[in-house]
């Protein structure tokens, strides 16, 4: 698509519903990229607005000009979503960081697209309800969150972010506000609208306000640390741990290899040393007996798997510490072994994971390039980095491609999707249509246009549209 650029008459008309000191023009640096941090490109003004009135202006009138709007928050995205490829306005949800209502009565809290989710931690801090979505990323914005529908470490037993938000405000690309669902736990009326745009990363509507569902604060909350001969043993643990009838939060793998990584990184030492693989499994509850014999009858589940070592981490366990920063920084620590690196969160069925690691390894051989991995084996989200080392940037952005391929096409084939986590953005939009085919393509298209028939909601991400912008159709590829 071809977008004109921002006029000075736009600037102007613009500067009408957004005040000086939150309008931007020219932009800064801070605006040209999100942590994905491999494609720049600017736009041409960035807003700040403060209210759901100064979106639906903006919006209005970039539509009725075509002019390409992307939305952002805290910009922690790794897929470049956030990112301005067609310049034009960007939206900075940061400033609608408000909390507009606690309702514990119904189980909900109601906050701006812009709060963050360690404000939203620190509001529930001494409250007996949380908000239980457990992305790593503390800073970003509870809209970007939505918008990819962020799982984290404690989506085996809670879900991810569409699994608690009970309702949504949004704009539309016309300016037009609508609200969909509310604070009811169940709704069978008609097409779920919320749950079409959870997930979209900002290509169907301005998110601006989110009804979140709250739970009961668990009063005990342990982590079991478990070491294996190797990684196969570790992985093949998890299906058994389920049959077993038990429930936990969360189920980590990671390898000796990136417990090495971490220690030279941080320079400390991990609290378990005698194992290639390792599981970190968590449980909650109410009762401390019953989350013991949880933990119990996963040693006992353990044991049938060869494994090394067991140790419970409880939340004053100085080795408990030692453990989640371990968790909350492998990537850091991978990071600082390679001159660059790139990332894949394909998701698998999790019985699948042993077969996946084992193809993993074979490109990596195939390819010549490091792959460390780690990831979430309690739902099959795999984190796997390609490490560019010694390549220089034209080697690694073709053995970039070779691996995105392959691994898709294990993904594929081991009945998984592109992304657990991450979501598509900009970084992955080539590889969509080969995944999924051409007829979901069109289909989305379909709901895209739906949406916003001028094609000025975050342009060139996801997915190629199969759109003619004169015709305002789908057309066939």
């Amino acid at each position: 698509m071809h977008y004109s650029r921002v006029s000075e008459t736009d600037i102007e008309t613009l500067r009408k519903f957004i005040p000086a000191e939150r309008f931007f023009y020219p932009t800064t640096k801070h605006y040209d990229h999100d942590q994905f941090n491999y494609k720049k490109s600017a736009p041409d003004v960035a807003v700040q607005p403060v209210s759901n009135g100064e979106v639906s202006a903006v919006m209005k009138y970039a539509n009725e000009h075509q002019i390409p709007v992307t939305v952002r928050g805290n910009a922690t995205g790794l897929m470049g979503a956030n990112i301005s490829v067609d310049h034009g306005i960007a939206i900075d949800m940061i400033k609608m960081n408000k909390v507009l209502e606690y309702d514990p009565d119904s189980l909900t809290m109601t906050v701006q697209a812009g709060v963050r989710i360690r404000d939203i931690d620190e509001y529930l801090a001494d409250q007996p309800f949380i908000y239980v979505p457990f992305p790593a990323m503390k800073w970003a914005a509870i809209g970007g969150n939505l918008n990819t529908n962020a799982g984290g470490m404690k989506a085996v037993k809670y879900g991810t972010t569409r699994e608690h938000v009970r309702g949504l405000t949004a704009i539309l690309a016309d300016g037009t506000q609508i609200h969909c669902s509310h604070k009811t736990v169940k709704n069978s009326s008609g097409y779920d609208i919320k749950d079409l745009i959870i997930g979209s990363e900002g290509t169907l509507a301005v998110v601006t306000e989110v009804v979140l569902r709250l739970i009961p604060r668990p009063r005990v909350e342990k982590t079991m640390l478990l070491s294996f001969p190797d990684i196969e043993r570790a992985i093949s643990c998890v299906p058994k741990i389920f049959a077993a009838g038990l429930t936990p939060t969360s189920v980590e793998y990671f390898s000796e290899e990136d417990v090495d990584k971490w220690e030279e990184y941080s320079v400390k030492k991990f609290p378990v040393k005698d194992g290639s693989g390792y599981l970190m499994i968590g449980f909650d509850g109410n009762d401390d007996k019953l989350v013991d014999g949880e933990l119990a009858e996963v040693v006992n589940v353990a044991n049938e798997n060869d494994v090394s070592n067991t140790l419970v981490l409880t939340a004053n366990d100085p080795n408990s510490q030692a453990v989640w920063d371990a968790r909350s920084e492998f990537e850091t620590a991978i990071q600082q072994t390679t001159t660059k690196m790139d990332e894949a969160d394909i998701v698998v069925p999790i019985n699948k994971i042993p077969l996946v690691l084992k193809e993993v390894r074979k490109v990596s051989e195939k390819e010549n390039v490091r792959l460390p991995n780690f990831g979430h084996a309690g739902d099959g989200n795999l984190h796997i980095y390609i490490c560019c080392d010694d390549y220089s940037d034209d080697e690694f952005a073709v053995k970039k491609d070779h691996v995105f391929k392959a691994l898709y096409q294990v993904a594929k084939d081991s009945d998984g999707e592109m992304s657990g986590e991450h979501g598509i953005g900009f970084a992955r939009k080539d590889y969509f249509e080969d995944f999924y085919g051409s007829d979901y393509v069109e289909l989305m298209s379909r709901i895209k246009l739906a949406f916003d028939p001028n094609l000025i909601l975050n342009p060139d991400k996801i997915f190629p549209l199969h759109v003619s912008k004169q015709e305002n159709e789908v057309v066939k590829n």
